[in-house]
């Protein structure tokens, strides 16, 4: 029973990122795209979600609990607010695909009435203010201004690539994009 239901988690997942991987691009397409792209039968795709609502429901929780969970990885609370910022945005380069998948869904970023996201940006803000009083973050950049460059910049990184048809690669466009926000939150860009 232990293997099947190991088994089952992994099928479920393999639904849930190809369904997050398609409808982010197309959010119109069909469960046999979704299921195609996840290696899995349309029956198969229905004995894990009964339909697209489904899926995005399930897709939406995800993206939430990644939010979260890469965030508490950041460990905000230690070292400077630059060396938490630095963090905060490799881990959520780590988490594009469910990322981007939630700012295009659910306007993730733009703030949320949910009081565990609004405890989380105010972790983040704490951070960057923290830097702000450390001398190590530009103290003329808000945490507002800040938080939403990254979002934009966590777009890009997944989108770059296809729209520039492989002149710049994933590894590249998020090395760019890591020295871009760096640059940009740093009191003194050089030491970046």
């Amino acid at each position: 029973m232990g293997v099947e239901t190991a088994a089952a988690g992994r099928t479920r997942r393999a639904i849930l990122e190809a369904g997050i991987a398609v409808l982010s691009v197309n959010p119109g397409a069909s469960i046999s795209e979704i299921a195609a792209r996840a290696g899995v039968s349309r029956s198969t795709f229905h004995r894990y979600f009964s339909d697209k609502a489904a899926l995005t429901e399930a897709a939406n929780v995800r993206a939430a609990e990644e939010w979260e969970a890469a965030v508490g990885r950041a460990r905000l609370e230690e070292g400077s607010g630059f060396e938490a910022y630095r963090r905060l945005c490799t881990e959520l380069m780590d988490s594009l695909p469910t990322l981007v998948w939630w700012m295009s869904t659910t306007g993730a970023g733009a703030g949320s009435a949910d009081d565990d996201e609004d405890e989380v940006d105010r972790r983040i803000a704490a951070a960057i203010r923290r830097g702000h009083e450390d001398g190590s973050i530009d103290p003329q950049l808000t945490p507002e201004w800040i938080g939403n460059s990254l979002w934009a910049m966590l777009y890009a990184v997944y989108y770059i690539p296809a729209e520039t048809h492989g002149k710049v690669g994933s590894f590249e466009a998020r090395q760019q994009a890591l020295r871009t926000l760096l640059k940009a939150a740093a009191t003194d860009p050089a030491s970046v």
